[in-house]
């Protein structure tokens, strides 16, 4: 059985994707580890969340919003020249550096796209 095509779209809430590398430039590129279930787009706003562990501790709890992606490197509206550098800490540390939706900006619905709109779960800046 296939999908009713005459419904509207329902809002996904893509998962949170592990952060590989966060650069030290402007704009900020953020890497993830490859995963099929990347369904982020340019014009996204997404939280950071960054453990001390990683040591690049200014990055935590920002959000930014892509303006460009590569495959697996998000290009984020972040100035990150003077944070420290990333560094992936030994197995067993705390939780994994993520990056994840934000807010009310990812509302999005297009029909020229057939994208469908993003929404994040604790429905922050609505």
């Amino acid at each position: 059985m296939s999908a009713n095509t005459f419904l509207p779209p329902t809002p996904v809430t893509p998962g949170f994707l592990l952060i590989e590398n966060i650069s030290r430039s402007n704009p900020m590129v953020v890497t993830i580890t490859d995963s099929d279930e990347n369904t982020y787009i340019v014009g996204q706003a997404v939280y950071l969340s960054v453990p001390s562990s990683y040591k690049m501790f200014q990055a935590n709890g920002l959000t930014g919003v892509i303006t460009e992606i590569n495959v697996d490197n998000f290009s984020l509206d972040i100035n990150s020249t003077q944070f420290d550098t990333f560094v992936v800490p030994s197995i067993g540390q705390e939780q994994p550096a993520t990056v994840s939706p934000s807010g009310s900006r990812n509302l999005q619905f297009s029909n020229s796209t057939n994208r469908v709109g993003f929404q994040s779960l604790d429905n922050v800046g609505n």
